[in-house]
This record gives C-alpha cells, sequence and structure tokens, in this order.
C-alpha cells in the first residue's frame, strides 16, 4: 500500500487515511500498514506514534533537508501541535499513531502523570522502545484488527500508552530539565533555521516548534549556543545575504527577501549596523575578490 503526501509542497493540516483508524470523542489512534511512505504534515493536534519494527529512511525533524534516520523497532516520537513532520521510507513497517488534542486532555494526562497540569507542556519527545508501551501498542494493535472493538476498553489502553510516552525520569520532572531542549531537538530547530531563513523565526515559532514556552526557549538557547536566538538568526540571515550578494548576480532585493529581511532599505541597514558594509559594497568585493582569482 502506498502512502504519499507531496514531500515539496505545503504541509497537510491532517493526517490522511492511511490504515484502519477508530475515532473516539476527543482523539484518534490509526493503525497504518506497512508499506512505502512518504509523510509532510504539520498536524493542528499533538502527534504520537509508535513503530512495530524498525525502519531506514530520510526525515526532516523540523526542518526541510531531508536527513537519514534509523528508527529502532518500538521506538516512539510524541510532537506537539504545528510540529512539522516531513519523511520517506521505501518499506516503512507498520506503525501505531494516535492524534491528539493536547490542552483538552492536559488536566486527564496531568493527574496520571502525577504532575502540575502547569509543568506539564507539549514539547518533542524520542523514546523508547520499552517493555510497557511496548505491551501496550501490541495490545492495541490486536484490538483494532479485531472484528468486535471495545471502544470504551480501547480508549483507555491508548490513553495509557499517551501518558506513558509522556512520562519522564522523575530527575528531569524535579530538576526541571525537562523545560529545557534536547540536543536533538536543538540541533533540528538549528537545522530548520538554516532551512526556512525567508520564513516567520521568531521566538514564538521556534518555540512552538521545540514544544515549549518562549521564555524557556530562549534562556536554553542562550544558555547552549552562546546567544539570543533573535541574535543567531539575525547572524545567519547576514551570512547566507553576504554569500549570495558575492556568488549571485540575482537582484539585492530579491536576496533581500531569500534571506529573510523585509526589504532592501532592511538589509542594507543591518549589514551597516554590523558589517559597516553596504550590500553593494559587498557585492563589489565579492566581484573583485573572484577576477582577482582568475587572474
Amino acid at each position: 500500500m502506498k502512502q504519499l503526501l507531496d514531500l515539496v509542497g505545503p504541509p497537510r493540516a491532517e493526517l490522511p487515511l492511511w490504515g484502519k483508524r477508530v475515532a473516539f470523542d476527543d482523539f484518534f489512534v490509526e493503525l497504518v500498514p506497512a508499506g512505502r511512505r512518504d509523510f509532510n504534515v504539520r498536524l493542528t493536534d499533538a502527534f504520537a506514534s509508535i513503530s512495530f519494527a524498525g525502519d531506514e529512511g530520510r526525515s526532516s525533524l523540523a526542518g526541510d533537508r531531508l536527513r537519514k534516520y534509523d528508527r529502532r523497532p518500538y521506538e516512539y516520537i510524541v510532537a506537539p501541535a504545528g510540529f512539522p513532520l516531513k519523511g520517506h521510507s521505501s518499506n516503512a513497517p507498520e506503525v501505531l499513531v494516535i492524534v491528539f488534542p493536547f490542552d483538552t486532555l492536559r488536566e486527564d494526562l496531568s493527574a496520571a502523570l502525577q504532575l502540575k497540569s502547569d509543568l506539564l507542556e507539549p514539547r518533542v519527545i524520542i523514546g523508547g522502545p520499552m517493555p510497557f508501551p511496548t505491551e501496550l501498542a501490541k495490545r492495541i494493535r490486536r484490538h483494532i484488527l479485531a472484528d468486535d472493538v471495545s471502544g470504551d476498553y480501547l480508549r483507555s489502553l491508548c490513553f495509557v500508552l499517551l501518558v506513558e510516552m509522556l512520562a519522564l525520569p522523575l530527575d528531569q520532572r524535579a530538576s526541571g530539565r525537562a523545560k529545557l531542549l534536547d540536543k536533538k531537538i536543538l540541533d533540528a530547530s538549528l537545522k530548520y533555521i538554516d532551512a526556512n531563513l525567508d520564513a516567520d523565526l521568531s521566538v514564538s515559532v521556534l518555540a512552538r516548534l521545540c514544544g515549549v514556552e518562549d521564555h524557556q526557549f530562549s534562556r536554553a538557547f542562550k544558555q547552549i549556543v552562546g546567544e539570543t536566538p533573535h541574535r543567531f538568526v539575525l547572524a545567519r540571515r547576514i551570512d547566507t545575504a553576504r554569500g549570495l550578494l558575492a556568488k549571485s548576480d540575482a537582484p539585492i532585493a530579491q536576496i533581500a527577501y531569500a534571506t529573510g529581511f523585509s526589504s532592501q532599505s532592511h538589509m542594507t541597514t543591518m549589514f551597516r549596523r554590523h558589517l559597516g558594509l553596504t550590500p553593494a559594497v559587498v557585492r563589489r568585493g565579492g566581484m573583485a575578490a573572484s577576477v582577482a582569482s582568475e587572474t
């Protein structure tokens, strides 16, 4: 069975019906069969999946550039609403997927995890394999495939699986480390910045992609990277624009828009402030250096 979405088009806001889906009042669970799979989604609800076998392919967790991944059997992924998920596998395994409204279930999930609700925040979690979630996933699969499904029991199993996927070690809960950025997620956010310089890269957008609050993202980003998200994004835009000015004959205004500046004059202002040069001077210098290297 082919499960294909356009990898270069805009992401889908809803998950296509690829397998056997069971919908409850507040969320749904779907058993997606094995086969070739191209996915490109940015869902309006939170997303959780657990794989029934190992898998190799290419994906871009929070970015546009596809990179190789190697997923273990019964490894699981949880992603908050609005998190971009894109990837390709020529022979993807059977996968159990749960799409759920995090805010609607927050109180119940917090109670099950014995956490204050304000401490349970949507974030990206990559975990497993672990014995209990694995057994839950197997049991859910059997009930979905059964002819006579008990909806209340199946919903209870899915809810418990979500609780297990969202659970964090006690030391992380107590220390607040769960509010900081996991290195994998930080790396993904840095790749997302480079791949989307022309997009909105405000703190609120980047924090949402990483599943943390704005202030938590800013604090953790500066602690790990050494500068604020705003300064980092601006530096990447300036560096990329400098390279394009030196190597491309595209209009300066076009380069400005392609690297996320609101206008040519905005880019000129930032260049003067941070480089002491205008984009036109940078372009002439790049062209002169190119001519000199050829002679």
